[in-house]
């Protein structure tokens, strides 16, 4: 796979390879979930770059090769250890949900924090300041004042309507996902959880989320099957 040339992850990859593969169960669920090889018994991580990562194992002595894409791309290698630690969670909770006598080992619910980038941030920081004048137009500070004299009362209380419908609409469809995409994955606390977070916060909640429902969706499907 053509790797970007400014790809920020891929001068740390043989470290981070590495530092995992001195994890192996954690590289190994990685297997059996996201490769679906379930009766692997090892697993070795190969590479990582800021879409993903490669990884191979061995089932009924043979090897396979797997490769498991990031929801969304990495800028910055300090964002690597949340990522990995959340797929293993996801990973974990899939793999020994239905396994009563792992269930202390568990994570007490299938909610995670989205992952927050620069660009988003500073979105948020946008947000916020927009909300606390739509609130408090008679702060004092210079530079708030600044910018409710330059946007204008009208518009910035226009503009939190429309985030509020917008982040509305997107905690609607985080329910869907929880509820009905992930039936029987979510139980009814991760739904509000995921859907206050993605009231909050918006699509990154949604990123998030969305491929973890469709995977658990296809993992029934086959199960079915």
């Amino acid at each position: 796979m053509p790797r970007r040339v400014q790809d920020p992850i891929t001068p740390h990859s043989d470290r981070l390879c590495e530092y995992m593969n001195g994890h192996p169960a954690i590289v190994l669920s990685y297997a059996r979930y996201f490769g679906e090889y379930k009766e692997a018994t090892s697993a070795k991580m190969l590479e990582l770059d800021q879409d993903g990562f490669l990884l191979t194992c061995q089932e009924h002595g043979e090897e396979h090769e797997v490769r498991v894409a990031f929801t969304h791309s990495l800028h910055a290698v300090s964002q690597v250890k949340d990522t990995l630690m959340s797929l293993a969670k996801e990973a974990e909770t899939a793999l020994r949900g239905n396994d009563p006598t792992q269930q202390g080992d568990m994570p007490d619910s299938h909610f995670y924090l989205p992952d927050i980038d620069p660009f988003t941030a500073v979105v948020m920081l946008l947000a916020v300041t927009v909300l606390y004048l739509d609130f408090f137009p008679n702060t004092t500070n210079p530079s708030l004042q600044w910018i409710l004299k330059t946007v204008g009362a009208y518009k910035i209380h226009l503009i939190v309507q429309i985030f509020a419908v917008i982040h509305l609409g997107e905690a609607l469809v985080s329910l869907y996902f929880t509820l009905v995409v992930g039936s029987g994955f979510f139980t009814l606390v991760d739904a509000v959880k995921w859907s206050v977070m993605t009231f909050i916060i918006g699509y990154p909640s949604l990123f998030k989320l969305i491929p973890l429902a469709r995977r658990q969706s296809q993992s029934n499907n086959k199960k079915k099957d």
